[in-house]
């Protein structure tokens, strides 16, 4: 496997990590996490964080 390969599994697993910390098990549209990519799910996470800290204020 080359190294952008496991670099890039590596990422979306980190970011599966995180979306998993703030208690979001699946993609809005109904999908498993391994299903979307890597921006879809950095889409969804940043998306996520944008709201926490909206509703924080």
């Amino acid at each position: 496997m080359s190294e952008h390969k496991k670099q890039s599994i590596n990422n979306k697993g980190e970011i599966i990590d995180a979306l998993l910390h703030r208690n979001l098990y699946k993609m809005p549209d109904g999908r498993q996490f391994y299903e979307a990519s890597e921006k879809e799910l950095e889409h969804v996470l940043y998306s996520q964080t944008r709201t926490e800290n909206l509703c924080s204020v």
